[in-house]
């Protein structure tokens, strides 16, 4: 079986450090980027089977990422599993709209986020 890939996207090393972790001890293949531009750098070599995003980042945010995956070709059946420390009702259905198939609250659980991308791409 291949291996599942996921890429993690955040501002913060800290976040980024737990979070990989989590996800290599889960059996998943990580790709990192620090802000919402390098995701387009990575992705097509990348090409994750799940993309784990922060909403607020410097340069592109996470929903305008959000936005332009879902608008690629290539790109657009990835999944996106959002998250932010400043998400409330309004703020999901948004970024649903948006193509994230789930939407996390920081802090969260690393654990919780695994599951989060596992039910959102469940094949991978």
């Amino acid at each position: 079986m291949a291996s599942r890939k996921v890429l993690i996207v955040d501002d913060s090393k800290a976040v980024i450090d737990a979070l990989t972790v989590a996800f290599e001890d889960a059996g998943f293949e990580v790709a990192t980027a620090a802000d919402g531009e390098e995701v387009f750098r990575k992705m097509a070599s990348v090409e994750p089977d799940a993309v784990l995003l922060d909403v607020y980042m410097p340069r592109l945010n996470g929903a305008d990422v959000c936005r332009l995956l879902k608008a690629h070709p290539h790109w657009r059946k990835t999944h996106l599993v959002l998250m932010s420390s400043r998400i409330g009702e309004g703020e999901r259905d948004v970024y649903r709209r948006l193509g994230a198939d789930e939407v996390l609250r920081k802090p969260f659980d690393a654990a919780a986020a695994v599951a989060a991308v596992m039910a959102a791409a469940p094949g991978a």
